[in-house]
C-alpha cells in the first residue's frame, strides 16, 4: 500500500466528514432550538433553512454547503493529484451531505455540494446553467424542478461543448447520486401519484 493510495483514501474520508457537517441543522438548532429534520420539508438543506429562518439562513447554508463541494475538488488538485482522483473525493462529500454520520445518516439532497464541485470544474458552464435554472424555479415556483432542469442542462452543455470524458462521466455520476437520493426520499409521493394517475401533482407538488 503506497503513500499516494493512503493519501487518496484519507482525502475521501475527509471529504465525507466535511460533507457530513450538517450546516442547516446547526443553523436552525442554534437560532431556534429546533431539529430541522422535524420541521418544514424535514430536509437538512438550504431551502428548508430558508423556510424556517429566512433569506440569511438559506444563503448561509447554501454558501457553506457549496464550499464543501469546492473543497472536494480543490484539495486533491492543490496536493498535485491527477483529476481522476476526483472520482474518489467528490462522491463522498455528496454522500456525507446526504447521509451525515453526525445525524444518524439522515441529511439533505446534495445539490449545493454538486454545485460547488461543478463551479470549480466547469465554472462558465455552471454559471450559464444557473440563470435558466433560477428562471424555471421562479416561473414554476418549484425549486426541485428548477434544480432538475439545471442538472439536465449542465450535462447537455458538457456534451455539446466537447468536454473531456472524465468531466462528463463525473457529472453524470454525481447527477445520478443526487437524483437517486431524492427519488428515495419522495418515493411514497411518487407511488401514490402514479397509482392515482395524478401526473400534474406528481411533478408540481415535489417537496424542496
Amino acid at each position: 500500500m503506497t503513500l499516494e493510495f493512503l493519501a487518496i483514501i484519507s482525502l475521501a474520508v475527509g471529504t465525507y466528514v466535511v460533507g457530513s457537517v450538517p450546516t442547516a441543522y446547526l443553523v436552525v438548532r442554534s437560532v431556534r432550538g429546533e431539529d430541522i429534520r422535524e420541521v418544514g420539508s424535514r430536509n437538512v438543506g438550504a431551502l428548508n433553512a430558508y423556510r424556517q429562518l429566512g433569506t440569511w439562513a438559506g444563503i448561509t447554508v447554501l454558501v457553506v454547503d457549496t464550499a464543501k463541494g469546492i473543497l472536494a475538488v480543490a484539495a486533491p488538485r492543490l496536493l498535485g493529484f491527477d483529476d481522476w482522483v476526483l472520482f474518489i473525493t467528490t462522491p463522498p462529500v455528496v454522500a456525507g451531505h446526504n447521509w451525515p454520520v453526525f445525524l444518524n445518516f439522515r441529511g439533505g439532497k446534495g445539490a449545493a455540494a454538486i454545485f460547488g464541485i461543478s463551479l470549480v470544474i466547469v465554472p462558465w458552464l455552471t454559471v450559464i446553467t444557473a440563470g435558466p435554472s433560477i428562471l424555471v424555479m421562479l416561473l414554476l415556483r418549484n425549486v426541485v424542478l428548477g434544480a432538475a432542469f439545471g442538472f439536465i442542462l449542465l450535462n447537455t452543455l458538457l456534451w455539446l461543448t466537447g468536454q473531456g470524458a472524465a468531466q462528463v462521466g463525473l457529472s453524470l455520476l454525481l447527477t445520478l447520486l443526487v437524483t437517486g437520493t431524492y427519488v428515495l426520499n419522495v418515493r411514497e409521493h411518487i407511488v401514490s401519484c402514479i397509482k392515482a394517475r395524478q401526473w400534474r401533482k406528481l411533478f408540481l407538488d415535489l417537496a424542496g
